[in-house]
């Protein structure tokens, strides 16, 4: 019996293993600067409404200085949201969610 891996765990993995983790809570600041913040906001609301813009847009989150650990988590979480979104519709035939995903991995 041939053991089949599902195309969202794939990339879920080569999310992880392409260095997508937060960085260490000791460097982030106790809270978040208005803009952090706001921007982190954008991108957990994005996830479920425009997966691909919330992926680059946690993507670019994820490093920022002014981004307390509680909002890295959050944009992290948005982050695997979207790809896990965008890998079930691309398994669906989803040419665009397919275009997102390969852009994403081409920026690695």
């Amino acid at each position: 019996m041939k053991t089949t891996i599902p195309l969202s765990l794939w990339v879920l993995l080569l999310a992880l293993a392409a260095g997508c983790e937060p960085k260490s809570e000791v460097n982030a600041p106790k809270d978040s600067s208005a803009e952090g913040k706001a921007l982190t906001d954008a991108a957990a609301k994005a996830a479920a409404e425009n997966p691909a813009d919330a992926l680059a847009l946690a993507e670019s989150l994820k490093n920022r200085d002014d981004i307390s650990a509680a909002d890295r988590a959050a944009a992290l979480k948005a982050q695997q949201d979207a790809l896990k979104k965008l890998s079930d519709a691309a398994a669906s035939g989803d040419a665009k969610a397919q275009s997102a995903i390969d852009k994403y991995r081409a920026s690695k």
